[in-house]
C-alpha cells in the first residue's frame, strides 16, 4: 500500500517537471513553469529515492532484493549470532553451491536442528564455510546455530564454537 503512494509521488512529480519544462519554453507561461518543474525535480527525486530503498531493502531481512540476494549467498544471517535461539544441529548432508562470496565457498547444508526444549526439525540452509574449517566440517559433525525465535527456518551457524563429532547411541 506503502509502495503504491511512492509510485504514484513518483508519476504526480514526473508529471510537474514534465508540465514545468513545458511551461518554461514561452515567456507567457513562463511564471508558472519555473516552480512547477522545481516542484516536479524534488518530488520526483524524493519519491524516487524512498521508493527505490523500499524496494531494495524491503521490509525484514531477508526481503527485498538485497535480503533476497544475502540470503542466496549465506551472508544474510549473520545478525543472529548472539541473539537468536541457540542450538545444536547435526549436519546429514552438505554439498558445494558452485557461488563463491569474496573467494570463499557457499555451501549448502541439510541441518537436523535439535533446540534446548524442542523437538528436532530438519533445515536447508546455505551459508559460507570458512577455508580454515573446510576438513573440519563434514556430515556427521555438531554444529552451534542460532535460529530465528520469529522463523525457525532462518538461521546462521556460529563458527566461533568448533565443529565436534556427534555421539553414537
Amino acid at each position: 500500500m506503502l509502495r503504491t503512494a511512492y509510485v504514484i509521488g513518483v508519476g504526480a512529480g514526473l508529471t510537474l517537471l514534465i508540465g514545468g519544462v513545458y511551461g518554461m519554453t514561452s515567456l507567457y507561461t513562463m511564471s508558472w513553469g519555473v516552480p512547477a518543474f522545481i516542484v516536479g525535480l524534488f518530488v520526483t527525486i524524493i519519491s524516487s529515492i524512498v521508493l527505490i530503498t523500499k524496494l531494495v531493502n524491503g521490509q525484514g531481512p531477508a526481503t527485498g532484493v538485497l535480503g533476497q540476494m544475502k540470503s542466496f549467498l549465506g551472508t544474510g544471517n549473520k545478525d543472529l549470532i548472539g541473539t537468536g535461539v541457540p542450538a545444536q544441529a547435526l549436519i546429514t548432508s552438505m554439498r558445494d553451491t558452485g557461488t563463491s562470496v569474496n573467494d570463499q565457498l557457499v555451501v549448502a547444508f541439510d541441518l537436523q536442528v535439535q533446540p534446548a526444549d524442542g523437538v528436532p526439525y530438519v533445515v536447508s540452509h546455505r551459508q559460507i564455510l570458512p577455508r580454515l574449517l573446510m576438513g573440519a566440517v563434514l556430515p556427521g559433525r555438531l554444529v552451534r546455530v542460532w535460529s530465528d525465535p520469529a522463523n525457525p527456518q532462518r538461521l546462521a551457524i556460529d563458527w566461533s564454537a568448533l565443529p565436534t563429532q556427534a555421539q553414537q547411541s
